[in-house]
């Protein structure tokens, strides 16, 4: 039994990816109109009849062979994506590879997060459950191309890509190819970054230091783009009146800190999702307010620092918070 399966596995890697191919609707009609054609030539011994026939259902082969070829050695090389928040599109960077010395045309790309399988086998066979992507119109010969794909982001955390089914119809059009890939690429969803509450003070949540400025709510500043969970009390109207462009009005004064963005801090806020959709606002004006800043969350605790690698470990720890 070894044996059996090791020449199987030798087989299937000699053999390379699955392709399938199934006739689209206006092949089953092109069928049928051959075997009307066939019937009524042999019913008339109608010589040009049969050549009409046999010159057609050639083209049908050709197109059998042509359609195959189009996508049989098309490999997935690799797939990486960005991090977003919740609401945005996640970005997913497909790389694909063209091993061949033609080109290769109109390529229809879709994904499918979900693994269940419906009642009608039609459906899971023709790829209707899978969420149609832009189009790849070429993949030139002996080179490699980025495509990117985006979908709703659907929960905070963790989201995959999920299958991929690469698919062809080229060139008439009569039988439609396909492939799959699943790729092992996981992109991550921070939660959506609003909230009313004020940002923590510096003296009561952590250490104090003096001879900095830091925007908070007593000389004016200057304007900067509004962003949701913005107070509306803080946009700026005026300006807004006179080039239609909405934004929000900062504040300095003289004394700036270590800050500690507690869960604690977020206790008037029930839902949890909110209470991290609030710390992920704290945490993106603290970064830009220039402050020093720490998280503590129930299971986690993060030292105070500043920058985008501590900003990125901040919202990392939001995202998989459980």
């Amino acid at each position: 039994m070894n044996a059996i399966s090791q020449l199987y596995r030798r087989f299937n890697t000699l053999r390379g990816r699955r392709v399938f191919i199934l006739p689209t609707r206006f092949g089953v009609l092109y069928s049928i109109f051959l075997l009307l054609i066939l019937l009524a030539a042999i019913n008339y011994s109608n010589s040009l009849g049969h050549i009409l026939c046999f010159l057609l259902a050639s083209m049908g082969q050709l197109a059998i062979h042509y359609t195959y070829r189009n996508i049989a050695k098309i490999e997935l090389l690799r797939v990486h994506s960005e991090p977003c928040f919740m609401g945005q599109a996640i970005p997913f960077y497909c790389r694909f590879d063209n091993p061949n010395r033609h080109d290769c045309y109109h390529l229809d790309i879709a994904s499918k997060q979900s693994t269940e399988r419906s009642w009608n086998p039609f459906k899971n066979i023709t790829g209707f459950r899978y969420q149609t992507h832009q189009a790849l119109t070429s993949l030139i010969a002996q080179q490699s191309t980025t495509h990117r794909i985006t979908l709703a982001s659907l929960q905070r955390g963790q989201q995959t890509i999920g299958q991929i089914r690469l698919s062809t119809r080229f060139p008439v059009g009569l039988f439609d190819t396909w492939t799959y890939f699943t790729p092992d690429c996981v992109a991550l969803v921070y939660p959506r970054p609003i909230g009313q509450l004020p940002l923590p003070s510096a003296s009561g949540d952590g250490e104090t230091h003096h001879g900095e400025q830091q925007k908070g709510a007593d000389d004016f500043s200057g304007f900067q783009a509004y962003r949701d969970g913005d107070p509306v009390h803080a946009i700026a109207w005026k300006a807004m009146a006179r080039d239609d462009t909405l934004r929000t009005k900062q504040f300095s004064s003289s004394v700036s800190g270590q800050l500690l963005l507690s869960w604690q801090a977020t206790a008037s806020l029930i839902d949890t999702e909110a209470r991290l959709s609030q710390l992920c606002r704290w945490v993106l004006d603290s970064e830009e307010q220039g402050l020093e800043y720490g998280l503590m969350l129930p299971n986690l605790t993060i030292d105070v620092g500043r920058g985008d690698a501590h900003k990125q470990r901040c919202l990392t720890a939001l995202a998989l918070y459980d």
